[in-house]
Formats: C-alpha cells, structure tokens, sequence
C-alpha cells in the first residue's frame, strides 16, 4: 500500500498547478465604482491643479489682460516678458541666489546630522537612548513660532543677526521627524550586516558612511526633498532675522513684491511661478524615490 499511494501523493501537485487561472469577471456593478472613483480622483486633482494652472496662464499675460478677462481665458501669447521684468527689478535674482544657498547648506546639514542621531538611535546602545529619543521627538509638538522669541534673543545675543549665519545655522543641526524616518529605516536592516562590519574590524563611522548610507538611498532622498522644501519655502524665520536686501530669501522677496506693486500681479505671478518651478521639478525627478521610502519606513522588524 506504500508503494502505491506514494505515486499518488506525488501527482496531486501536478493536478492543482494544471488547474487554469480563471480571470476577474468584470460585472457591470464593478465597472460602474471604478468610473466613480477615477471621476472623483479627477475632481480632486482639478481642484488642486486649477489654481496653479490659473497662476501660470495669467503669468504670461499683460496686466491689462489679468484685469479684464477671466482667470480661464488662455493668454493670447507666450510672452516671458514678466518673467524677464521680474528678474530684473529690485533684485529678485539675489534672492533666488540667496535661497539656493541657503536651502543647499540647511539640506547638506539636516541629513548629514539627522544621519549620525538615527544611526545612534537605532543601532547603538547606551543608558537612556529609548528616553532620550522618545523625548526628541516630542519637540515634534511644539509649533515653530514658539521658539522664534527664544531663538531671536539667541542670534542676537550672538550677534548673529542679518548674516547668512542667522538664515540656516537655526536649521542645519537635524530635524526630529528626518531623525525619526532614518531611524525606522535603520531598525529594518538586518542587524548580522552590522555585527559582520564590526567583526571585520569597522568602526561606527564607516558602517555608517561605507555600508549604511549606500543601503538607505530611498529614506536619505525623501529626507532631502523635505529639508529643501522646507528651506526653499521658509518665510518667517528669515523675515524676522535679517532686513539687509542683499540677504533676503525668495519668499521674503515675493512679499516685498507684492508690497511694491501691489496692483501688478502679472509680476507677482511670474514671480510665483519662477519659485515654484524648482519644488515641481524635484518632486517629478524624486517621486518614485518618495513612494518606496513610505513604504519602507512603515515596515520594522
């Protein structure tokens, strides 16, 4: 009897693997939800995307035109005229300088540091790591504006104010929530790569700069998109802590903009327009890098 039940056993996979796929059936009840869902994720992304394209239709207008006709009537050409006025007037091609520099070196700092704390928080260990991350991270809660009283006094005491030293040292040293997004990452590798380096004779410096680096690319990417979005956007902090036109950032110039021609908007549009460029392209460049981090960082061992 063993000898003939084993053939037996032996062909039921083959049975089951011969069994074709058998499709979706597509139903009329089925089709009916995915036309309403892809109409309504339509709508959402029109309702997102409608005042941009309104911005950058009406930034290649005349003023004349942006007064009298609807913000959906199409410019009649595309003039880069206003494009051209405002680089050229009250020295908005410094501030978009002085924002690239800025943003460079608070994005260079931000993931260099926030680097060196998740990897000391995730894979070193010594008394009060989990307490002391817990509680960095906690600074997550207090709102911006609250430290800016703190912080002003602080440059000031420093004598720091109204130097390219008060625009980004504020915001180089690390962030808690770049922290924490490198920290998940680094809790998910697995922990004999490391125990291997440090066998192999590595020191903490080099498993981070030689092994972990290169295996965090995703989560070091998103990490710099935020930093430079971040930067790239600030307005607050750099309104407060300079008033030299030669230091200002875009965002501080754009409101000047708006100050000093206040009823050309064709110039304020253009201007907008030329800010947010930079934020597009970067996100189209980076996106699929942004996705595969999410999905990274929401797995752990």
């Amino acid at each position: 009897m063993t000898a003939t039940s084993a053939p037996t056993l032996a062909a039921a996979p083959r049975a089951t693997a011969d069994v074709p796929h058998r499709p979706t059936r597509i139903t009329p009840g089925r089709v009916v939800r995915l036309v309403i869902f892809y109409l309504l994720l339509l709508i959402i992304a029109l309702v997102f995307l409608t005042p941009y394209l309104f911005s950058l239709n009406a930034s290649f207008k005349p003023l004349a035109a942006i007064l009298s006709d609807h913000a959906w009537t199409p410019a009649t050409s595309l003039s880069l005229t206003n494009f051209k006025e405002v680089l050229t007037s009250n020295g908005f091609a410094t501030y978009l300088g002085n924002t690239v520099l800025i943003t460079v070196i608070i994005t260079v700092g931000q993931v260099l540091f926030s680097l060196m704390g998740a990897y000391a928080f995730a894979r070193l260990r010594f008394p009060g790591r989990d307490a002391l991350f817990w509680l960095y991270l906690s600074m997550l809660m207090v709102p911006n504006v609250v430290t800016m009283i703190p912080l002003y006094v602080l440059m000031d005491g420093a004598h720091l104010l109204n130097t390219y030293w008060a625009l980004f040292l504020p915001y180089t040293l690390g962030t808690p929530y770049a922290v924490f997004l490198m920290r998940q990452y680094f809790l998910t590798l697995p922990s004999e790569i490391l125990e291997a380096a440090r066998l192999d004779g590595c020191s903490e410096a080099r498993i981070l700069f030689r092994i972990l680096i290169p295996l965090a690319r995703p989560i070091i990417t998103t990490a710099a998109i935020i930093a430079f979005v971040f930067s790239w956007n600030n307005f607050l902090w750099p309104l407060i802590a300079t008033n030299s036109s030669d230091l200002q950032v875009v965002t501080v110039g754009l409101a000047n903009l708006q100050s000093n021609f206040g009823t050309q908007w064709n110039l304020v549009l253009a201007g907008s327009i030329l800010v947010l460029i930079p934020l597009v392209v970067l996100f189209v460049i980076f996106q699929k890098q942004i996705v595969n981090s999410i999905s990274l960082t929401g797995t752990n061992r």
